[in-house]
């Protein structure tokens, strides 16, 4: 074989090489169907009531836009937070929270439920 040969299959070998990585690559980074559609569904936010007592010593239901993944440690993180009720617009600080629940679920407590109840939408 004359040498011009090998230099010709090498460059026809590195260009195929070549033009697959820069396919595979395109196709990495392009999200597909699917990505967006696990993306939508991790941003999509749900509302969540909590009971809690404010720092007035008064018990109320407030409601929160929260991600589902992050209900569970929503009753933690209201502590010390800042809130709008409904009886005032002025922002009142959380002095505990007992528990978060999605909005169409049910409290545990007896208490949470008939506050519940009384609480305007």
């Amino acid at each position: 074989m004359p040498v011009g040969e090998d230099n010709m299959k090498n460059l026809i070998i590195s260009t195929c090489c070549v033009c697959l990585f820069v396919l595979f690559s395109a196709q990495a980074v392009v999200p597909g169907e699917d990505s967006n559609a696990k993306s939508s569904e991790k941003n999509k936010k749900v509302t969540a009531k909590c009971h809690v007592t404010l720092v007035d010593g008064t018990e109320a239901i407030i409601f929160r836009l929260t991600q589902p993944r992050r209900l569970s440690e929503l009753a933690h993180n209201m502590s010390g937070k800042r809130v709008s009720t409904q009886k005032s617009l002025e922002r009142i600080k959380v002095y505990r929270s007992y528990q978060c629940v999605l909005e169409g679920d049910e409290f545990t407590s007896l208490k949470a439920k008939t506050l519940d109840k009384k609480t305007p939408r």
